[in-house]
């Protein structure tokens, strides 16, 4: 892929060449999320049966090497001898006394029972209990902090049930992230841009001013020469929802919007598409079904940008191989949930957790709206990634984190584009990353 630039640093007489853009090898790994069975008949226990099923096979081995042979893994059926140390492997169910409910809804309607107003739901009074296929019981002890676990966790706990049928906890088994892939050496530079909530609906002079800068450094048209060098090994943009409208707009969408708005947007897309591969995810405020896993955007919207091989819509979250560098993220929604429902207030931090629990969004479908999923939990996280970001968060933030047998995970919080006019750039060589403001 060629794109042309115009050195500012060179005399009148100066003509523009064109650099050729480096590529990298793609591939998409979503498919489980573009797969899901979507049958609206069939309950939600089955996604908690398949995501237990799954975590028992994963927890398995892990189990063994940290605690050896010498206790018994057993089912809550089993559980016959009191005050035995045994290992139980479930999924935590948090009891939070402020958790919305449909009824504490209608009570405040009703003005039964007024409800106060909150966006935070953690109370001093949470418990937690462990459930399986067929019941639960309750949890004591303090090898779990109640208040940085979220409901929808699979965990194996090393304890025994005391006289009054409560499961005393002497020590708690997370699965870990799974092995990494060797990452790949590269002998230069490659880049990768990631971006959430460009908003291209936005009407407002400062925006468009920041959307225009940031085409224009994509196309490589300002900065010196040897800068716009460097710009050509951008080898791919992802963006990581917001694309129509962001969580910091004042209003969702109606039909309206989306149809006037959309041939800008189109034209916007079709040109980055023209100098660099991009993908594109909707969020939760995109016309795409609200539902996780959301589904690639319709092609009619991109009449323009679907005539380019570049042009990829995709889903949300979304999985692929870039170079051999495993990229896995979010549109930002189960990240923000967790964060609804635990006493975690960083966005990394909870990045940190769903890596130790080997899960994308394990509040999907208690408080995260989900697809009924049938056979599989599509949202394990089957690879180690080498990238994991978040979209639509307060600020950028980037740290790398590292395994317990040496993973290291680039993690990035992306912040909305339309507030702050930043995007994150990663290294593919050493994986380092740092923001660029478009203002």
């Amino acid at each position: 892929m060629l794109f042309k630039v115009d050195c500012i640093d060179n005399g009148p007489d100066f003509q523009p060449v064109e650099l050729e853009r480096h590529a990298a090898e793609y591939a998409d790994g979503s498919n489980r999320f573009y797969q899901v069975s979507r049958d609206f008949s069939k309950q939600y226990a089955h996604i908690y049966s398949a995501r237990l099923n799954t975590f028992r096979n994963i927890l398995g081995p892990i189990v063994w090497k940290k605690w050896g042979d010498s206790y018994k893994i057993l089912k809550l059926c089993e559980l016959r001898e009191k005050n035995t140390m045994c290992i139980i492997i479930g999924t935590l169910f948090k009891l939070q006394k402020l958790k919305p409910s449909i009824l504490k809804e209608l009570s405040d309607q009703l003005e039964i029972i007024p409800q106060p107003v909150r966006t935070h739901f953690v109370h001093e009074g949470d418990s937690l209990v462990l459930e399986d296929e067929l019941q639960r019981i309750k949890l004591t002890g303090d090898c779990i902090n109640i208040n940085e676990v979220v409901t929808g966790v699979v965990c194996a706990l090393l304890g025994s049930e005391n006289e009054d049928g409560v499961f005393t906890m002497k020590d708690v088994c997370w699965s870990g992230s799974h092995v990494q892939k060797p990452l790949p050496s590269l002998s230069s530079d490659r880049y990768i841009v990631l971006v959430s909530g460009l908003n291209l609906a936005s009407k407002t002079a400062d925006h468009l001013f920041s959307l225009h800068l940031l085409l224009e450094w994509l196309c490589g048209v300002t900065g010196t020469s040897q800068y716009q060098i460097e710009l050509s090994k951008i080898v791919r943009v992802i963006v990581a929802g917001g694309v129509f409208s962001s969580e910091s707009s004042e209003s969702s969408f109606n039909e309206a919007a989306v149809i006037s708005a959309t041939e800008c947007i189109d034209s916007y897309l079709a040109a980055i598409s023209a100098v660099t591969p991009l993908d594109v995810m909707p969020g939760c405020k995109d016309p795409s079904g609200i539902m996780l896993p959301q589904k690639p955007f319709h092609y009619c919207l991109f009449p323009k940008a679907i005539e380019y091989k570049s042009f990829n819509r995709v889903s949300n979250p979304y999985e692929c191989d870039i170079g051999g560098f495993i990229c896995l993220g979010t549109s930002g929604e189960p990240v923000k949930d967790i964060m609804r429902y635990s006493n975690l207030n960083s966005h990394i931090e909870v990045m940190k957790k769903t890596l130790e629990w080997r899960h994308l969004a394990p509040t999907c479908p208690d408080t995260v709206p989900c697809t009924p999923c049938v056979d599989i939990d599509p949202f394990v996280i089957y690879n180690c990634p080498a990238i994991y970001f978040c979209g639509d968060a307060d600020l950028f933030a980037t740290e790398m984190y590292e395994g317990e047998n040496g993973q290291r995970v680039r993690l990035v919080c992306l912040p909305d584009f339309c507030k702050t006019k930043t995007v994150a750039l990663i290294n593919l060589a050493n994986l380092e990353c740092h923001s660029m403001m478009f203002g």
